[in-house]
């Protein structure tokens, strides 16, 4: 009995113990606490981060697949455009006497590959060695006429487009362009016999050309181009006599249809000089 009843005070006080120890070691919960708001400031606040893929309002936009250009756009436009192009050129196709040529094309674009212009050309004749030959060869004089002015009224296709690359490094763009019209052409015999009268000629000359140009600015180019004029010239008579005046010289010239087939070169300046492309990349 003295044993069971010693055990029961054991325990109870061994119960009692544990409890003490385990309400010591739980911290009390303190109570919450209202937030504190933020002390207000008089420096502007700042906008929120944008979203991730996202990009701020103003700052340049990332390049993307979106900016590779497979074909891209031509690099010089002409319509609307005016072109003043000097040129010089010469004759190809009279081995007796040769034609250097001065002048210019004034040519308006009414789209990027028809236009319509105008033209005129000075003309300085250069008599060849070989036709001081003729006469001392075969005694004789060569019939001859020099070319003074020309002027034309034409109009213009450009059927083909294309570029190359230059040095592997730069980029060359180019056209291949025609022409036709039609316009007038000066001539003057030259004597065979040297002090004798002259006289002119104004002849009807329709006038085909094609030729490429090569695109150096927005405003320049440097073209070279073949031109064909055709017309019905007329030279001193064969049989002239010393005491023929000029208009009897004249009124039995013999006439001739004549190819003045010459090459020239020019440069183009475009007005305006500059360009605005209308419609989007």
């Amino acid at each position: 009995m003295t044993r069971l009843a010693f055990g029961l005070v054991a325990t109870l006080v061994t119960v009692g113990y544990g409890a003490a120890a385990q309400g010591q070691t739980e911290p009390a919960t303190a109570p919450e606490q209202p937030a504190t708001p933020p002390a207000e400031t008089g420096a502007p606040t700042e906008p929120p981060a944008p979203a991730t893929g996202e990009q701020p309002a103003g700052a340049p936009r990332a390049k993307s697949w979106e900016d590779i250009v497979v074909v891209p756009r031509k690099a010089f436009l002409k319509s609307g455009r005016l072109e003043l192009a000097p040129f010089t050129g010469i004759t190809l196709n009279d081995v007796l006497i040769r034609h250097y040529a001065f002048g210019g094309d004034l040519n308006f674009y009414l789209t990027d590959v028809f236009s319509i212009g105008i033209e005129g050309q000075y003309f300085i004749k250069e008599r060849s060695s070989r036709e001081s030959l003729v006469g001392l060869q075969y005694n004789r004089i060569p019939t001859l006429n020099k070319y003074k002015y020309a002027a034309a009224f034409n109009f213009g296709y450009v059927p083909g487009y294309g570029k190359f690359t230059l040095f592997n490094k730069y980029i060359m763009h180019w056209d291949i362009f025609v022409a036709a019209g039609v316009g007038a052409i000066w001539s003057e015999i030259i004597p065979r016999v040297a002090g004798d009268q002259v006289f002119h000629t104004i002849s009807l000359a329709p006038d085909v050309a094609a030729g490429t140009r090569f695109f150096l600015s927005d405003w320049l180019t440097v073209s070279f181009a073949f031109r064909d004029y055709i017309f019905n010239d007329k030279f001193e008579p064969i049989d002239r006599k010393p005491e023929d005046t000029i208009q009897y010289v004249q009124d039995h010239a013999t006439g001739q249809l004549v190819n003045n087939i010459m090459f020239t070169a020019s440069l183009g300046f475009y007005l305006p000089t500059s360009f605005q492309y209308r419609t989007p990349r």
